[in-house]
Order: C-alpha cells, then sequence, then structure tokens
C-alpha cells in the first residue's frame, strides 16, 4: 500500500512542478507587485506602495469606463447567448437523424480561435468592402461604419461573440434535455399538456442547474473577453469600446505601468473567484431543493 502511495505521487510530481511553476509562482509575483509602484526609468528599483494602486485604479476613468463597457457587452451577450443556446438545444432534442452531424458543425465556430474569429467579423463589417454593407447598399439603405462608430462598434463585438460561445452553450443545454425522464414528458402529453406549457412548468424548472453551469462559462469567459473587440474596433471609436481585458494589457505593455497592471489582475482572480463561489452555492440550493 505504502509502495502504491509513494508510486503516484513520484507519477505525479512532475505534474505538480510544472504546476506550480506555471500558475503559483506567477500569481505569487503579480500579488507581489500589485502592492509595488515603477518608475518609467527601469533603472529604478520598484517602491511598497501599499494600495496606492487600488485607489488609482478607482480614481482612473478609463478604468472605470471599461468596467461599464464589459458589463454591457456581459449582460447583453449572455442574454442572447442563453436564449439562442436554448433555442438551439430545444431544435437539437427533437432531431432524432443526424443530430451528430449537425453538432459537429454547429461546434466548428467554437473550434475557431478568438483572433482568427475577430479577424473573420472584421471583413465581414468593413464599411467599404465587407459582406454585410455590401447587402444594405444591394437593399437600397445607407450604409453603416460598423466598427467606428457607437453603438455599431459595441454590437459588433455582441454579435461576433454571440455567434463563436452560443453552440458551446446549446451543447450544454442540450445534454441537460438529454437527462429530462421521456416519462415525464409522456405523461405530460397525455395530461393534455400543450408544447409551451410543457415547456414551461416541465422542461424549464428541471433545466436551471444547465443554465447555471452555461451562465458560469459564460460569465467567466465574457470578463476575460479581449482578442474579439481588439480585432473587431481595437477599442474604438475613441475608447469606447475598450473592454476590461483591453485596458488590463494598455497597463501592463503600453503604459508599462506594472503596479495598477497588477492591482487589476489581483483583481480579477477575486471578482472571478467571488462568481464562482456564488454559483456553486446557488447550484448547491438548487440540488437540495430537488
Amino acid at each position: 500500500m505504502r509502495g502504491s502511495k509513494r508510486f503516484a505521487w513520484i507519477l505525479a510530481t512532475p505534474s505538480l512542478i510544472g504546476l506550480v511553476a506555471i500558475s503559483v509562482v506567477p500569481f505569487v509575483f503579480m500579488v507581489q507587485t500589485a502592492f509595488q509602484k515603477f518608475s518609467p526609468n527601469p533603472r529604478v528599483p520598484p517602491k511598497w506602495a501599499g494600495l496606492e494602486n487600488f485607489w488609482a485604479l478607482l480614481d482612473d476613468p478609463q478604468f472605470l469606463q471599461s468596467i461599464g463597457t464589459t458589463l454591457i457587452v456581459l449582460f447583453v451577450s449572455l442574454f442572447f447567448q442563453l436564449t439562442l443556446g436554448f433555442a438551439l438545444a430545444w431544435s437539437l432534442y427533437h432531431i432524432r437523424k443526424g443530430r451528430a452531424l449537425i453538432i459537429s458543425l454547429l461546434l466548428i465556430p467554437t473550434a475557431i480561435a478568438p483572433l482568427i474569429a475577430g479577424l473573420v467579423w472584421w471583413m465581414l463589417f468593413n464599411t467599404k468592402y465587407g459582406a454585410i454593407n455590401s447587402i444594405i447598399g444591394n437593399l437600397g439603405l445607407d450604409t453603416i461604419q460598423w466598427t467606428i462608430t457607437m453603438p455599431y462598434a459595441l454590437i459588433t463585438i455582441i454579435v461576433a461573440t454571440v455567434w463563436q460561445t452560443v453552440p458551446f452553450v446549446a451543447i450544454i443545454l442540450l445534454g441537460g434535455l438529454t437527462t429530462i425522464p421521456p416519462e415525464i414528458l409522456d405523461a405530460a402529453k397525455v395530461d393534455g399538456a400543450s408544447r409551451r406549457r410543457e415547456l414551461r412548468y416541465i422542461v424549464l424548472p428541471l433545466m436551471k442547474p444547465f443554465f447555471l453551469v452555461a451562465s458560469l462559462f459564460m460569465v467567466i469567459d465574457l470578463l476575460r473577453i479581449f482578442e474579439m473587440p481588439q480585432y473587431l474596433t481595437s477599442g474604438g471609436p475613441g475608447n469606447d469600446t475598450v473592454v476590461m481585458g483591453m485596458y488590463l494589457f494598455k497597463l501592463g505593455f503600453t503604459f508599462f505601468d506594472l503596479g495598477r497592471a497588477s492591482m487589476m489582475s489581483l483583481l480579477y482572480v477575486l471578482v472571478l473567484s467571488i462568481i464562482g463561489v456564488l454559483f456553486v452555492r446557488l447550484m448547491r440550493t438548487r440540488k437540495a431543493e430537488v
């Protein structure tokens, strides 16, 4: 028994060392840097700043604006992700033949790197040469400067984000639909329940845990969004579409303010951890009710 445990630790040691090297060590460095003030001169060593970087972020209008922009993208995108995702999952649930092929095709957008997806959607929304404006022009309507005027720039980000993530949400919700015992739905039909009542009073209540799981994945993903807005609008017009991920990148690699960038990263970790804990508690509450 002892030999088996020792052998197991020997096998796990390389993975544990790698985990510490790529996650724990950078996290400790980030925490240390978050409470330091860095000089523009790289030869000057950093000084202890306490909570100065935290208060500096709260006094930064661009930081506060990036939070507001991120929340707009979050709530609007999440609404469409869950709504369209469930509609797609509900349709797939009633398809018997060819479902596997359809699911494979639907997962293609999810497999595309956000960078590539951002470039493709930028070409589609391009003011002069984009296919979307070409269609609008052929209909006799005025073309739209999608990526360089508000609120259209924000709309392009939301559309591209929803397009890439809806299939993933649909697969999660489809998995939830397959766990509903067919006997319950058959009994509802025998009792004369319409499809709408079946959906409202049976399916949706049983699907709440799966909606929570999908929401957790999407909230975490949307709070960290970077590539899509970066390559669609580059934060423009002005700084109107700068989300938190883009501003964090600017702090670290444009302004070289490592102290504020690390403090913002630390706040990211705290917020995402709190969101994760809240979702887990909601899941446990739902399980206890069932």
